[in-house]
């Protein structure tokens, strides 16, 4: 019976070790996740960040828009009017260039 009990006994502390080597490899998963979500955390946060800067830029271009409405500035207006502008400089260059081959 003593045999037994020593056998019994082995058995026992085999599993012990085998519980053990188990509840170190899952705390270790355990830090290993737990410092990946402290990063993803991070991440998040730089990413919220990064969208509440962007939503204040688009907010900004939103107001100079409705301003620009408000006001009534037509850009293709103001494109024609300087290509207008363009043609004319054009035109005097042209002229004086022929002045000075005279």
């Amino acid at each position: 019976m003593s045999d037994r009990v020593n056998e019994l006994i082995d058995t026992l502390k085999e599993k012990m070790i085998l519980l053990k080597d188990q509840c170190a490899q899952e705390r270790s998963k355990n830090d290993e996740l737990t410092a990946e979500n402290e990063e993803l955390k991070a991440n998040l946060a730089d990413k919220s960040s990064e969208i509440s800067s962007l939503q204040s830029k688009v907010d900004s271009l939103k107001e100079v828009q409705n301003s620009a409405k408000v006001q009534n500035v037509n850009p293709s207006e103001e494109e024609k009017i300087s290509d207008d502008q363009i043609d004319e400089l054009v035109r005097e260059i042209e002229y004086c260039i022929g002045q000075l081959k005279k």
